[in-house]
């Protein structure tokens, strides 16, 4: 804080005037002593007045002097500094001294903000792809007791893990994973081929079988269940044998709270849980390590697509992982899957044009095609889908046209439906199979216009297709009759070896035009979901 100083101006004092010479010598010398007398008192008493009126002044001006003062104030605020300055002006008048006095205060409030740099995340992923090796190369797995692979995998490409649990068969990881005192998250899709154990050990590391010292992800009693001894959350939903599951399990250090998660929905919480404390142990995938014996409980079934981070994702985050399965945005012409499952597609004739957002696909040549593969929900009997596109058909086109075939193979054949394409006269049709077409059939297509489609199916609502975010219809509810393979989409055309599939009333044959934003989920999508994605 600036200290405010004032500098005080005395007036001159007035000597008094010399009077002439009338006097003798003597007497003269007499005088020159009262004189210099004189002088010297007047002097003396001058410098006393001086400073009796001084310190007069000084007292007034604290007390009753008479005073103009301006005063003028400014606050800058950044981030969580705050400054503030004060400048003062005062004028003081007395009869004897004038004095101007300028005060100058800065004030400033400073809230101390300490800034470190966030600690980057740390990953684990085992894709599983014919090794059991970790994409970061930190994690490194080694195969025991004749643990083997299955192709394709989760993903339809690659494979996955293949554990018999009757063989003790699992996958050892050498290096700990320090996850104490910190948030994380576990994913996995799982196939279980036998839950007949109590316990059937996705994955474990232990310290010791003791409170908070021993993490293990299972299904227990046919349930998800995740924990560090003692310490656990159980979900509730049953678990069926031979069939996909995405679970996952979240633990959040800051609320101290854990998460179990089935094919993205939240199947079981625990709040008040105590961090993980375990300080070394190897990690175990497919059996517990017990840490006084041999391992137990192994994992009978396949194991795909296992990953690991060290912050708490949302909610959110886990319903996209687990039912998003593809999502093609086609910018700058990419191929590539921006989804979780990295579905990489390939194309032929096409070309990259502007798009609804951003860049789109130009299918302007006959037997232009995009394809993807190969999904393997989509192939399960009865399991929900959803595909969605946006679409702008070429003014010069004639009628008709492909806008998404499935099959159970890449030449388009083998069990095949278009699912989604145009009539005749241009009207947006969306198609599933019970042994037979059931479909939907909407308005026309508006050439040179964008338009985005979704169709969709769910045991409860049958068919349903979207135009722009409304809802078209919907069919009474079936059983999609689907492949019992991993699938292929092929967008933009219906191969000439493929004339035989079902068609129902698409007029098969080259779509003309752009299409943009394609995503493929594993789940029917909602009026607000389909809304969001008609309104980008």
């Amino acid at each position: 804080m600036m200290e405010a100083r004032s500098n005080w101006s005395t007036g001159e004092t007035t000597h008094p005037n010399t009077t002439r010479n009338i006097f003798s010598k003597c007497a003269l010398s007499r005088a020159r002593f009262v004189i210099i007398g004189v002088v010297i008192g007047a002097l003396i008493a001058g410098i006393g007045l001086a400073s009796v009126i001084t310190m007069y002044v000084s007292d007034q001006s604290k007390t009753t002097a008479s005073t103009t003062q301006t005063t003028s104030s400014s606050t800058t605020s950044i981030s969580s500094t705050s400054s503030s300055s004060t400048s003062t002006s005062s004028t003081t008048s007395s009869s004897t001294s004038t004095s101007s006095t300028t005060s100058s205060t800065s004030s400033t409030s400073v809230s101390t903000t300490t800034t470190t740099s966030p600690v980057p995340y740390s990953y684990i992923f085992w894709s599983f792809d014919s090794n059991c090796n970790d994409m970061y190369n930190v994690y490194n797995g080694v195969s025991m007791n004749g643990a083997s692979y299955t192709s394709p995998g989760y993903t339809g490409y690659g494979s996955a893990l293949s554990l018999d649990g009757s063989s003790s068969q699992y996958v050892l990881v050498s290096n700990y994973k320090d996850m104490t005192y910190t948030s994380f998250t576990w994913e996995v899709w799982s196939y279980p081929t036998n839950l007949t154990n109590f316990d059937n050990m996705l994955l474990s590391m232990c310290e010791t079988t003791n409170n908070s010292r021993c993490m293990h992800w299972t299904v227990r009693t046919n349930r998800t269940y995740f924990g560090f001894y003692s310490n656990d959350c159980q979900g509730t939903t049953i678990l069926e044998t031979n069939r996909w599951y995405h679970i996952a399990f979240v633990y959040d250090y800051p609320t101290l709270t854990q998460y179990l998660y089935l094919d993205g929905v939240l199947d079981g919480i625990k709040n008040s849980s105590a961090p993980f404390q375990g300080a070394n142990g190897v990690m175990m995938i497919g059996a517990l390590n017990t840490t006084s014996g041999p391992p137990v409980s192994f994992w009978s079934g396949y194991i795909d697509q296992m990953s690991y981070v060290s912050r708490a994702k949302t909610a959110t985050e886990i319903f996209t992982d687990a039912t998003l399965v593809a999502y093609y945005s086609f910018d700058n012409g990419s191929l590539l899957d921006s989804g979780p499952n990295k579905i990489n597609g390939t194309a032929v004739g096409v070309s990259v044009t502007a798009g609804r957002i951003n860049e789109s696909l130009l299918f302007n040549t006959s037997g232009a095609y995009f394809q993807a593969g190969m999904f393997t929900l989509l192939g399960v009997i009865g399991h929900e889908y959803s595909i969605s596109l946006w679409v702008n058909k070429l003014s010069s086109a004639g009628a008709g046209g492909t806008l998404a075939h499935v099959s159970g193979s890449s030449n388009g054949t083998l069990w095949c439906i278009s699912m989604l394409g145009l009539t005749a006269s241009d009207e947006i049709v969306g198609q599933s199979w019970n042994n037979s077409i059931v479909a939907v059939q909407g308005s026309a297509l508006v050439a040179g216009v964008w338009t985005h489609i979704v169709t969709s199916y769910s045991l409860t609502n049958g068919v349903r297709l979207w135009i722009n975010g409304r809802l078209i219809g919907s069919t009474p509810q079936f059983t999609y009759a689907a492949s019992n393979l991993a699938n292929w989409i092929t967008i933009g055309t219906t191969f000439s070896n493929a004339v035989q599939c079902a068609h129902g009333n698409v007029a098969i044959g080259q779509f003309y035009g752009m299409i943009d934003e394609l995503k493929v989920y594993s789940r029917e999508l909602t009026s607000s979901d389909v809304y969001q994605l008609a309104n980008p």
